[in-house]
């Protein structure tokens, strides 16, 4: 079946349309709730309803206290000016929304009519606000290039700071440093919970912020020559904007199916104009991967599928919750998804990889291998002289779960809903005014489009005659993960005593039983596609399969360990006896838990409590990861190893501590 609706997709999706899609889309300010982003979703919708794809929008309300899930809402934001001029030591206009959207810190609350002028503070000793103890913030702005929520949550919370200029530009080596991009801005948001001072900000390219910061020491300098001199440069700000409750839109597409079961595609429609890759690329995928199934589906090419496919095209986390929490009759009949983020980029500027990323593996689900199964096929595409081998002609790979997209809420376990992720990371234009239309390839968009819509197509219509291809696939990548873990071991033996062999094969051992586990947690997961009548056989081969793996497994990890030339056997790990982290958490709540808008409920000495637990453990934390592989009979200590085995780390205090803060915002309960 796959090399067969491969073959059709290929023959019927259209690249340059998908680019037409992503052209049109990323000329609409797609800020989550606002008029730009029902903009672009009613261009989707009336696309997909011109082409026989049956589809509607669909409003959710968002304002302060709403909640989809734990998932916490916030005001609709509108604006038409946002302008900051540098008026004294000498004019020059620094930013204008009207010229470039990201230029303006989204959600920016607006000034009065004729603007504010005020003193520019430049935060030259760092972002903490005790190196600043004799400085008045009082109705100024801060210029800072660190991180703008924790210069907010003091300059203007606690010292009177009305505004924020910022020129940070996320590092991704070595991809991209602040001056490979000198000219671009980074997108940069206020979330607002309702409990802040309201206040605006604005956003300076790397050159740019240099520039200014130069003007600032200059100025600096000439105050301590002449204390007659203003001390700071001056500024106004003109921001006209309006905050309000309003709503968030989904475009939901469905191509219906013989069974009420179904297979659920997602993409997010958000971000500035004129942002493309992210995420224009992966709507403009989802519209034309409809689109072609439809028209293989009424010219007979297809048949109708046995599972129908859902389409939603969403603002990003937040869509998904909501539609999620308003369709939770539906979750039992998805047997699966796929999230498409950044998935159209002309590798030879951008850089990075086409990904096919994994769902975590507390999913328990075989579809990240049929994803990468699809994205080997769609990667033969040049053979060489003689004709024996075909290879691509694209960066491609797959990677373990990391999350940052919606595959992370679909795939939690209390949902339910495995799905891996297409990306093309690291991008050297993400989430900066020069993600544009010219980064974009319709060759990739072809690519990733004929990925997606094989493997929608394939899960809706798996059952029984496809278990033989879609095992052997598995089968192949579990010993390509098996080989990987031996072959670190072996590395690793290279630099340890002899003495310390043992425990280093049993941990190495504890990976392996790992691996196991979950490979035929995975297979076993086949069953949810196939039909009752099927089951009785399917058990059997099962349990044929899981045999099969064991010996694999036995024979490598035999030959492994005498080629170590290891005797010794390693003691049984030992059993924990710490009562805090024998207890047993159950969760109650669905999705993962985003701490915004829950943190800020807590008293003040509780916050600072939370950010200095944060501060401690940076990022030895994998809260997520944790989260998911709560059952509530699992301890923290068996919690904290799953962790490990999944990550190739694991911090058992920070499990016990992170979990203890879930109870306090009553997200688990102990067992």
């Amino acid at each position: 079946m796959l090399k067969e609706t491969l073959a059709a997709v290929q023959k019927s999706f259209s690249g340059d349309r998908a680019f037409h899609h992503v052209a049109e889309v990323s000329q609409h300010h797609r800020i989550q709730s606002s008029p730009g982003f029902r903009d672009a979703a009613n261009y989707c919708n009336t696309f997909w309803q011109g082409v026989g794809v049956s589809s509607q929008v669909v409003s959710y309300p968002s304002d302060f206290g709403i909640k989809y899930w734990t998932q916490r809402m916030w005001e609709e934001w509108s604006c038409q000016e946002g302008v900051l001029e540098l008026t004294a030591p000498t004019y020059q206009l620094l930013a204008d929304y009207s010229i470039d959207k990201i230029s303006l810190i989204q959600r920016s609350y607006g000034t009065p009519p004729q603007g504010v002028q005020a003193p520019l503070i430049m935060l030259d000793k760092g972002d903490e606000e005790e190196h600043y103890p004799e400085v008045d913030f009082t109705g100024a702005v801060v210029f800072t290039g660190g991180d703008l929520q924790s210069v907010r949550q003091w300059a203007v919370e606690k010292r009177g700071a009305i505004g924020i200029v910022i020129d940070r530009l996320a590092e991704f080596p070595p991809v991209r440093h602040r001056y490979d991009i000198p000219d671009a801005m980074q997108y940069t948001s206020f979330w607002w919970t309702g409990k802040e001072k309201p206040c605006f900000g604005f956003v300076l390219s790397p050159k740019r912020g240099d520039m200014l910061r130069a003007i600032c020491q200059r100025q600096a300098a000439a105050h301590a020559a002449d204390p007659e001199q203003a001390k700071y440069p001056q500024v106004l700000a003109k921001v006209t904007s309006q905050l309000y409750p309003g709503a968030i839109e989904n475009v939901e597409a469905f191509i219906p199916g013989v069974s009420d079961e179904e297979i659920l595609l997602e993409a997010h429609l958000c971000h500035p104009q004129a942002s493309a890759n992210d995420n224009a690329s992966g709507v403009g995928v989802l519209l034309e991967a409809a689109h072609c199934l439809q028209k293989l589906i009424d010219n007979g090419t297809l048949p109708k599928p046995q599972r129908g496919i859902r389409f939603l095209l969403i603002p990003e986390m937040t869509g998904t919750y909501a539609w999620l929490s308003q369709n939770e009759g539906k979750i039992p009949q998805i047997k699966a998804g796929l999230n498409l983020d950044m998935v159209g980029e002309k590798q030879e500027l951008c850089q990075g990889p086409l990904v096919v990323e994994y769902p975590p593996q507390a999913s328990l689900s075989f579809v990240g291998d049929l994803a990468a199964a699809i994205l080997d096929g769609v990667a033969l595409e040049a053979k060489n002289l003689g004709g024996s081998s075909s290879y691509a002609l694209f960066k491609h790979n797959t990677a373990p779960f990391s999350g940052g997209s919606d595959h992370y809420i679909l795939s939690d376990p209390t949902v339910g809903i495995p799905s891996p992720m297409l990306i093309q990371w690291p991008d050297k234009f993400y989430h900066t005014s020069a993600d544009t239309i010219d980064k974009v390839d319709p060759q990739m968009l072809y690519r990733v489009g004929c990925l997606t819509a094989t493997y929608a197509w394939c899960l809706a219509n798996i059952g029984s005659q496809d278990l033989p291809w879609l095992l052997s696939e598995c089968r192949l990548r579990f010993l390509t993960q098996l080989g990987q873990v031996l072959q670190s071991s072996a590395y690793a033996a290279v630099y340890i005593n002899r003495e310390e062999l043992p425990l280093h094969l049993a941990e190495t051992h504890d990976q392996v039983r790992h691996l196991l586990f979950v490979r035929n947690e995975q297979i076993a997961s086949m069953q949810a596609f196939l039909k009752e009548s099927e089951q009785e056989s399917f058990a059997k081969t099962l349990e044929r399969e899981k045999g099969v793996l064991l010996q694999l497994a036995k024979a490598l990890w035999q030959e492994h360990k005498e080629s170590l030339a290891c005797q010794e056997e390693a003691p049984p790990p030992a059993e924990e006896t710490d009562a805090n982290y024998l207890r047993v958490p159950k969760r109650t709540f669905r999705g993962p838990w985003s701490n915004r808008g829950w943190i800020e409920t807590l008293p003040p000495e509780e916050q600072e409590a939370w950010r200095a637990f944060n501060r401690r453990y940076g990022r030895r934390g994998n809260s997520t990861i944790l989260s998911y592989w709560i059952d509530g009979k699992r301890n923290i200590a068996k919690l904290s190893h799953l962790v490990a085995m999944e990550t190739g780390s694991s911090d058992i205090a920070y499990c016990a501590e992170y979990l203890d803060w879930l109870a306090k915002l009553g997200l688990i309960a102990w067992v």
